[in-house]
Formats: structure tokens, sequence, C-alpha cells
């Protein structure tokens, strides 16, 4: 019974964001808030209503006091990861992705119109100036999402921050804010196609200032922000 399902729910997959994608981005060229709407409450609630997974979101009080643009730090579990965080936020936010996926049908059209920020891995300088793009994207005033691990947890383990995105925190001073995702692993656990119900929750902590560790590297920002994941995630 399961297996059908799966099969009913990985042909609905790929047709809601092809959809969802070329919406998006149509609606780019009226209003960038709309374009987000859609993002969220059309793709992002319908990939979680497909796997029959909520979201529940813990301590978002935390942020009520920050004015100003952040980069948003989280554990990456799966490809739910992201659906997740556009329905915990309220406003636009651009990933920083691998640069594979701008070549996804419909929906890479959408996130390269969105602005996303794409990361060669293999290519050490071209990613450092993708992360100065992020950070000049910040400065202008928009939020940015990463996952300093830089790929998929195995194990659900959180795994090494790299420091590449702490960089630009500590040269431009821009606050950093510790998120933790659980549950996702649970739907679409790596290298395996099934797919299953989940309670996906996500838990933000109080943002980092770096201007506070003015003695720290990027490396010991980066370490830092990983043990508040972790703390984060303990709590759930």
């Amino acid at each position: 019974m399961w297996k059908l399902i799966n099969l009913i729910q990985w042909m609905l997959i790929p047709l809601i964001t092809s959809i969802s994608g070329i919406l998006a981005t149509i609606a780019l060229l009226f209003s960038k808030q709309f374009s987000f709407w859609i993002a969220k409450n059309i793709w992002s609630r319908s990939l979680c209503a497909i796997v029959f997974s909520s979201v529940k979101i813990h301590n978002k009080n935390r942020l009520t006091n920050l004015k100003e643009p952040v980069i948003y730090c989280a554990n990456h579990q799966s490809m739910y990861d992201v659906p997740a965080l556009f329905l915990s936020s309220e406003k636009p936010i651009h990933f920083i992705a691998k640069k594979e996926l701008k070549n996804i049908p419909f929906i890479g059209w959408y996130v390269t119109a969105a602005g996303m920020i794409f990361i060669d891995r293999s290519n050490s300088e071209k990613a450092m100036k993708s992360m100065d793009k992020a950070g000049k994207l910040i400065l202008s005033g928009r939020n940015v999402v990463t996952f300093p691990e830089g790929t998929r947890s195995k194990d659900g383990k959180i795994g090494l921050f790299k420091r590449g995105s702490f960089i630009i925190a500590v040269r431009s001073n821009i606050k950093i804010v510790p998120v933790a995702i659980k549950g996702t692993s649970q739907i679409n656990p790596s290298n395996n196609f099934t797919l299953r119900p989940a309670k996906i929750e996500i838990n933000f902590g109080s943002p980092i200032d770096p201007g506070d560790y003015p003695t720290y590297s990027a490396e010991e920002i980066a370490k830092l922000t990983q043990q508040k994941v972790s703390s984060l995630f303990n709590e759930l």
C-alpha cells in the first residue's frame, strides 16, 4: 500500500514544484512578496501536505526585536528543510544553494529569478565570490539562509559547520540566527526513495552578534553556532 502511495507522492512533488515555480517566476514581475507567498503557501504547504507532515515552530519570539537582516544558519537533513523554513518565515528569504539546483526545470528558473545564491563547491574561488554576493544581499536588506554543513546529514546528527558563511558575518558584522530542524530526515531518509509522515519541528535561537566576540575568527564563530544549533536540536 505504501509503495503505491509513495509512487503517487513522487509524481505529485515534481508536478507541484513545476506549477509553483512557473507561478512564482511570473509573480516576481509584479511583487517579490507575492512570489514568496506562492513559494510559502502553495509550494511548501502542498509538499508537506502530500507527505502528511506538519511543521511546528518554537521560540520565534527570540527574534521579536530583530530589525536588521540576518544569516539564518540551520542544520541540513532533507530536501524538506527548504519548504519547512519557508513556512517558518514571514518575510522573503534567500537560500545559499549548490549550483546544481538552478539546472532543475521550473524550480531552477524561479530560484534564479528570485536571486538565490549558488555555490560551486568544487571551486573555492568561485565559492568565495558567491559568499561575497550573499554578504552584499544581506547588507541591502535581505535575509539569507545557509546550511553550513554543506550537505545533508546521512545519520541525522549535526555535522561540522564550514566557515564560508561565517567569514561574511565576521567581516560585515552580520548577526547569525541559529536554527535547528528536526523530523525532516524521517520523511525522506538519505539515499532512500521512501516517503513517510513526520512531525517537523523548527527551533529558533537568539541571534549571535559577531561584534560580541571581537577576538573570534570565522572558524570559532562557526563552532559557536554549531554548538548553539546542537543545543536547540536537543531541546526538541
